[in-house]
C-alpha cells in the first residue's frame, strides 16, 4: 500500500498549473493507491463542470468548478494514462475567492464516500468549519482531514474535531485497515496535545516505525496559520488504526529532492 498526503494550498501562490508538474510526475512514478489532499481550492465564480469523470459526489450544493484543483490533477494524470476515482467536499470560503475543501483520490474502485461535519461551527463563510471526507474501497478506508489547532479553552476545537473523526471510524474498526491522512495542525514534538492524544489512542505513526525514513518536518517556519513560528514543524500525518510494517516514510516536495509545490510538504508512506 502506497499513500500520499499533501496540503496543496492550491492556486493561492499562483494560477500557473506548471507549478504542480513535480506533483503530477511523482504520482505517475509512484502510482499511489490513495492520495489525500487539503486546501483543495476552486474559484467560487468559475464555470461549473457537469458530471466530471470518475467523480463521486457527497453533496450537490457546491458543484465542481472548472479549476477545481483535484479535478485538474485527475485530468492531468488521466492524460498520462493513470486513472483515479476521486471525491471532493467543500469546507469553507478560502481567501475570499475560493471554495476550499478536501479531496481523496483512489486507484481502486470507490465503494462509498461520505462527508462528516467535525466542527461545532457549520457556516461556509467561516474558516472554522471543518469536515472529513471518508472513502472506502474493498481493501481499506481512507479519511482526509484538515483539523484545527489545539487550544486550551473550554471548547478545544482540535479535541472536538478528533473526537468526531474517532466516531466516524468506529463503525469501520476491524473490517479493514483505516488511514487518517492530512494536515493536523499539531506538532509531533509538543507533548500532551493533539499528537499524543492520537498516538496514545493506538493510532500508528509510520514515521516512528519505518525501516527507511527520509525527512521529518512538513512545513517550514512561519506559514499561514503559524505566523511567528521560527522552526520547521511536523504537522502533516498518515495514521493507521493498526500496527503495520512500514518500508518507507518520505517527506516530498520540500525543495530538496523535489521542488516545493505548496507551503506544506507532502508525506508518502509505503506499507509492506
Amino acid at each position: 500500500m502506497k499513500l500520499l498526503t499533501l496540503n496543496t494550498y492550491s492556486w493561492v501562490q499562483t494560477a500557473d498549473p506548471s507549478l504542480f508538474a513535480p506533483l503530477v510526475a511523482d504520482i505517475l512514478e509512484n502510482q499511489y493507491d490513495a492520495i489525500a489532499l487539503q486546501e483543495v481550492n476552486q474559484l467560487s465564480t468559475g464555470p461549473v463542470i457537469n458530471d466530471p469523470e470518475d467523480y463521486h459526489a457527497t453533496q450537490n450544493e457546491i458543484p465542481i468548478k472548472e479549476n477545481n484543483f483535484a479535478y485538474f490533477l485527475v485530468k492531468a494524470l488521466a492524460e498520462k494514462g493513470l486513472a483515479y476515482q476521486w471525491s471532493w467536499v467543500p469546507c469553507h470560503v478560502g481567501y475570499d475567492i475560493y471554495d476550499e475543501g478536501i479531496a481523496l483520490l483512489s486507484k481502486a474502485p470507490i465503494q462509498s464516500v461520505d462527508q462528516v461535519q467535525l466542527s461545532t461551527v457549520n457556516d461556509f463563510e467561516s474558516i472554522h468549519t471543518r469536515r472529513a471526507l471518508v472513502l472506502e474501497t474493498e481493501a481499506a478506508a481512507f479519511v482526509s482531514v484538515h483539523l484545527s489547532w489545539w487550544k486550551e479553552e473550554e471548547e478545544n476545537p482540535f479535541l472536538r474535531e478528533w473526537t468526531s473523526v474517532e466516531g466516524v471510524v468506529k463503525k469501520l474498526r476491524g473490517t479493514k485497515p483505516i488511514y487518517v491522512m492530512g494536515d493536523f495542525n499539531n506538532p509531533a514534538d509538543v507533548r500532551n496535545e493533539g499528537y499524543d492524544l492520537i498516538t496514545n489512542a493506538g493510532w500508528q505513526d509510520p514515521y516512528a516505525v519505518a525501516a527507511t525514513r527520509i525527512g521529518s518536518a512538513t512545513v517550514p517556519p512561519a506559514i499561514a496559520g503559524w505566523e511567528g513560528n521560527e522552526v520547521p514543524l511536523r504537522i502533516d500525518y498518515i495514521f493507521s488504526d493498526q500496527p503495520q510494517a512500514v518500508e518507507t516514510y518520505e517527506v516530498k516536495f520540500d525543495g530538496k529532492k523535489l521542488p516545493c509545490v505548496s507551503d506544506h510538504y507532502g508525506v508518502a508512506v509505503t506499507y509492506l
